[in-house]
């Protein structure tokens, strides 16, 4: 903690100024400390002080120059120490890459999350939408069992109609039988003329009044023809209209018997992996939960890392007291030097340069201020980030169960359509066949009724003929009646003419009979083939509809699988890519740490007496009192604008950090125990 304070603290103040701060604890300490600027050794650069600081400034540096220029030792080793602080730049950037390459690996990942989301949410609509179409079915099908039960009953009612119209003819039949028979009576009996012309007359007037019966029956047979060829004519077009539909629906039906096979191959495959699915879906939310315990570690984290950036800048605020304190003792110096005028003529060469140093850290002075506010609003926008995250998270987990519950629904239902499918398959081949048999009975039935038209006009017009001849009948029995005396001689030709009328009304009514048989025979045809037709349409359209809304479910449901088949693998992917990415960073950061270690052995061991001695002249040596332990802290800056900060000691707090200080880039830090080691924490600027 204090190593992370230290290093908020000295971003402010550059490698300019702390040599400046060197030079003048040299000064007036008489210990001679110096320290290049830059890796390749050239002019350093220095803190702004005024005009009057500029001339005080380059006497100091002359004097710390001269006696700098005689150790050559000190050159190799700040040599050495360029040339580290290089390879620690070049380490530093190399970790910022992958570390930036793994937040896109984070951010893809919760984008194939959401559209997880998404694909489950459509999965549960369209289930819905199933059920919805399923009720609709069932509806239909009991709609479609009322119909035919009303169309049995109404069956049922005509054929016992029909029924008495037949014995209703039949007994007409044996009353023209028993007719005839009185006629060739009347015959043999020539002497009973009389009696028999009675007994005829009584004959004529029973068979007008079947007559007249049978004429009403067939005005009420024609107007049920003339209805049933309208309605023959309407059954035609719904015929042709149906057939036309059939032909496309079959058409349509042979797609779906190729596309089926497919689809029950595929479905046996989709569902093996949507088991599998479902198993990595398990180990993903057990992931979600491990990094939502990271989170919350993180979240502590980022609060603590609050908390000590205000200790900083309360330290900070002591700092810049302490810079005024320096400020003036530097002017005390100034007025030292005045004295000096014999070494004025030689720096006046060198405060040019310095004024030119000034000017350059008065810029470099702005642009940090500046990043220390985009800091500040990067700071903002990561803690919404991370509350963001964290809402998300637990909506994901959420969804999550509910998706297992609807995924098992989905299963069990999938279960079922498949088992109605092949039932489906096995009523249509049977349908198949139904059907073209029917069109051929269809077929058939339509040359019938032609004909049956046909031999019902014929029928029409010999009983227009047979009214005709029984009325001019009745009128010469009439005749015959009154001119019984005078006509007995005409009564052979009447006899014969009779005979020849009753066998041709026999014929006629034979033909009747015969024509009425085949009207009933057409009609129940008729209505049995509007019955088989509509059963077949309505069959042939429910199970059209029912196969394009499978095919459409089977449809959705493969893109569905696919498209989380697909996400998950590249989640898998992603998070594989993640922790290889975070265990090379994490062993690279160690390695480093422990290169810094090294490095900071090797190369301050011998300057630590001289940092430690100047603690109240910029170089800042901090003791911790954590539970009675104590530990120490060295800063190392050079002019690139990167802090390595080293704390050893055996306190708990911040083991070893490592800070970029310009535009804001990338910090890490770890949290050491007992030995001040500790693994490393990364946080995005």
């Amino acid at each position: 903690m204090d190593t992370l304070n230290s290093s908020t603290t000295l971003n402010d103040i550059t490698p300019e100024k702390l040599s400046i701060m060197k030079l003048k604890a040299t000064n007036f300490d008489r210990d001679i400390f110096s320290e290049p600027a830059s890796p390749t050794g050239g002019r350093h650069q220095s803190f702004a002080f005024g005009s009057h600081a500029n001339h005080s400034q380059s006497a100091l540096t002359r004097r710390t120059s001269r006696l700098v220029s005689g150790s050559s030792n000190r050159r190799a080793s700040s040599f050495l120490q360029s040339h580290r602080s290089k390879m620690s730049m070049e380490l530093t950037s190399q970790a910022e890459g992958k570390f930036f390459a793994l937040m896109d690996l984070m951010s893809t990942a919760s984008r194939e999350a959401s559209s997880l989301k998404e694909s489950w949410a459509r999965i549960i609509s369209e289930r819905d939408a199933l059920l919805r179409e399923k009720e609709e079915l069932m509806i239909r099908v009991e709609e479609v069992t009322e119909t035919l039960e009303r169309q049995e009953t109404e069956h049922r009612h005509h054929d016992h109609e029909h029924g008495e119209r037949k014995r209703k003819f039949e007994a007409l039949l044996l009353e023209l039988s028993t007719a005839l028979s009185v006629v060739t009576d009347h015959k043999k009996k020539i002497a009973d003329r009389d009696h028999e012309l009675q007994q005829l007359r009584h004959e004529l007037e029973d068979l007008k009044t079947t007559l007249s019966r049978t004429h009403g029956d067939h005005d009420k047979t024609k107007t049920e023809l003339e209805a049933l060829h309208i309605k023959l004519k309407a059954v035609e077009e719904e015929r042709d209209s149906a057939k036309h539909e059939s032909h496309k629906h079959h058409g349509d039906l042979r797609n779906l018997l190729r596309e089926h096979t497919e689809l029950k191959s595929r479905l046996t495959d989709t569902s093996t992996k949507f088991e599998s699915t479902r198993k990595e879906v398990l180990t993903l939310t057990d992931r979600i939960k491990i990094f939502e315990l990271e989170r919350d570690e993180h979240l502590h984290e980022k609060d603590r890392l609050q908390e000590e950036l205000k200790r900083t800048k309360l330290r900070a605020e002591e700092t810049s007291r302490e810079f005024l304190e320096v400020n003036e003792r530097h002017d005390r110096v100034q007025r030292d030097l005045t004295k000096l005028k014999d070494t004025l003529r030689t720096t006046e060469t060198e405060r040019d340069d310095h004024a030119l140093t000034i000017e350059n850290l008065r810029r470099d002075i702005k642009t940090k201020a500046t990043g220390w506010e985009e800091a500040d609003t990067r700071n903002a926008e990561l803690n919404l980030k991370y509350e963001h995250i964290k809402r998300e998270v637990v909506s994901v987990k959420e969804k999550l169960r509910d998706v297992e519950l609807e995924r098992s629904e989905l299963r069990d239902t999938l279960d079922r359509s498949r088992e109605d499918h092949r039932q489906l398959l096995l009523e249509r081949d049977t349908l198949k066949e139904d059907a073209a048999d029917e069109r051929r009975k269809l077929s058939d039935a339509h040359r019938r009724i032609t004909a049956l038209e046909d031999t019902a006009r014929r029928a029409d017009t010999n009983i227009a003929d047979l009214k005709a001849q029984i009325q001019a009948l009745t009128d010469r029995n009439a005749a015959l009646h009154r001119d019984t005396d005078a006509h007995r001689g005409k009564h052979s030709s009447l006899t014969a003419q009779l005979s020849t009328l009753t066998a041709s009304l026999s014929s006629t009514q034979s033909e009747l009979r015969s024509a009425a048989h085949a009207r009933d025979r057409a009609l129940s045809d008729l209505a049995d083939w509007k019955h088989k037709y509509s059963e077949l349409t309505t069959t042939i359209t429910s199970y059209d509809d029912s196969a394009a809304d499978f095919e459409l479910e089977i449809e959705s449901l493969r893109a569905l699988l696919r498209e989380a088949r697909e996400q998950k693998e590249r989640a898998i992917s992603a998070r594989h890519a993640a922790d290889r990415e975070r265990d090379e960073m994490v062993a690279r950061y160690e390695e480093k740490c422990r290169e810094v270690e090294r490095w900071e052995g090797s190369g301050w061991g011998g300057g630590g007496g001289l940092l430690s001695g100047h603690h109240n002249h910029g170089h800042h040596a901090s003791h911790g009192h954590g539970h009675g332990k104590f530990g120490t802290k060295v800063t190392r800056s050079v002019s690139t604008g990167t802090t390595l900060h080293h704390s050893e000691g055996k306190g708990e707090g911040m083991g070893l950090g490592r800070s970029q200080s310009q535009g804001g880039g990338v910090e890490f830090g770890g949290i050491g125990g007992e030995g001040g080691e500790g693994r490393g924490m990364f946080s995005s600027g």
